[in-house]
């Protein structure tokens, strides 16, 4: 295939997963990313969140409940105590936009630094999104272990874990 046409499958792609997670219950989109889980088998690293209205019981854009318990589960808990500090607010003010079970590509669970090996497997985990005003801070971690900040994430995960 010419390379004009796959970038341009590629960015078709994109812009269907990115509308995918768009469209939420919670209200519409307001344009800041960095990446939240989308409704298709991968997620894309441009996708956005949902307005700061979020509740725990709302739904993500995968269509995954958020659990009653999630916003006082101490790896979330520290996690909003790092968006908090990382943005000079009350950690109350952080909301959580989106939360996903996921897969992750690899040992590097979505956000690899550059000169690091990873282990090639999958790697199962939880997305965390969290919204401090209109920025947006993502989260990621693998089962059982705490959530890392992660400044330039990869779509290198399978949403539903």
């Amino acid at each position: 295939m010419p390379t004009t046409a796959r970038l341009a499958v590629v960015l078709v792609v994109a812009l269907l997963a990115g509308s995918g997670c768009a469209a939420s219950s919670d209200g519409p989109a307001d344009g800041a990313s960095p990446s939240a889980p989308s409704t298709t088998a991968t997620a894309t690293a441009t996708a956005t969140a949902t307005s700061p209205t979020a509740s725990p019981t709302a739904t993500t854009g995968g269509g995954v409940t958020l659990p009653d318990d999630l916003r006082t589960r101490p790896a979330v808990v520290a996690a909003l105590a790092d968006a908090a500090g990382r943005q000079g607010v009350a950690p109350e003010q952080v909301v959580i936009a989106r939360w996903s079970p996921v897969t992750w590509n690899d040992g590097s669970i979505g956000c690899p630094e550059k000169g690091r090996a990873y282990t090639q497997a999958l790697v199962d985990g939880e997305l965390l999104v969290l919204r401090v005003g209109t920025g947006l801070l993502q989260y990621h971690a693998a089962t059982d272990r705490p959530f890392t900040y992660c400044a330039s994430p990869t779509a290198g995960y399978v949403v539903g874990g």
